[in-house]
């Protein structure tokens, strides 16, 4: 019976963790949407500044400000999203070793 309700609360673990990727995924898929258009609406009233994207020089400068609070918002995403797949693989090395 232990090990019955283990594999299946191994099961469950799978469970909540699937579904915690795919809004972890959509959440960070929205920080991403958001800093592009914050781009835009940057670039449509300043211009886009010469060369490449290089964030910490001064050409760079006010379109690095103007998105740093959606940059920390989807930096956050990113580590939500990466927690959220590591404790999906350890769920599923838990069903495995339950097995």
């Amino acid at each position: 019976m232990t090990i019955k309700s283990t594999k299946q609360q191994a099961r469950d673990r799978i469970v909540q963790a699937a579904v915690d990727v795919v809004e972890a995924e959509h959440h960070f898929r929205e920080a991403r949407a958001e800093i592009k258009a914050m781009y835009e609406v940057y670039f449509r009233a300043h211009g886009r500044p010469e060369g490449e994207f290089l964030p910490h020089t001064d050409a760079w400068e006010g379109v690095r400000l103007f998105t740093a609070a959606a940059n920390d918002r989807r930096a956050k995403a990113r580590r939500v999203l990466s927690n959220a797949q590591a404790r999906m693989e350890r769920a599923v090395n838990a069903l495995e070793r339950a097995q």
